[in-house]
């Protein structure tokens, strides 16, 4: 299990060779870092019919797993750049290769075919978790070929090993 902290999505590669793209949230009330459901940075995002940004899971209930590709948000709660706009934007990593070391996962849940997250090279999906008694969209453990769901990346290093952190590496050919 991991815990939120005030950087939960931190990039130990170069991404200077990534696309980062600024979208219009969908409610723009979860850029207010008060709300008690806030978007913080390392929720995994997807871009909606009417090219807005919203979670990639609905966070209402555990376990319901994204249906289409996700992206990353890549901007802290709280950020008052993201609040002041009148239709407030959120910066997600588009497209590109990158790693980053994350804190939104959960290791050790079940979600429809999936499997823990146990092994590097593991693929990953994007459901709702539970960290600290509040819902996220993040990284559950993909379960292969049985598993319908898209796979968004793969796990590069265990939290046991890499300080409570799930590294993982996003490359547009996995």
């Amino acid at each position: 299990m991991s815990t939120v902290q005030k950087v939960n999505f931190e990039p130990v590669s170069d991404i200077l060779a990534t696309q980062r793209r600024d979208f219009v949230l969908a409610d723009k009330a979860l850029a207010n870092p008060i709300n008690a459901v806030a978007l913080v940075d390392g929720e995994w995002m997807v871009i909606d019919g009417n090219y807005k940004l919203v979670r990639a899971s609905t966070i209402g209930a555990l376990g319901n797993a994204a249906t289409q590709t996700s992206y990353p948000l890549f901007a802290e709660r709280g950020r008052y750049d993201t609040q002041a706009q009148a239709q407030p934007k959120m910066p997600i990593v588009f497209m590109g290769d990158y790693e980053v070391d994350t804190r939104i996962f959960d290791a050790a849940v079940t979600v429809g075919s999936g499997a823990p997250i146990t092994f590097a090279g593991q693929p990953l999906k994007v459901a709702t978790i539970a960290i600290g008694g509040r819902n996220y969209s993040g990284l559950v453990g993909h379960g292969g070929a049985a598993d319908a769901h898209p796979i968004v990346a793969r796990v590069t290093r265990l939290p046991a090993v890499n300080g409570g952190k799930l590294r993982i590496i996003r490359a547009d050919n996995i």
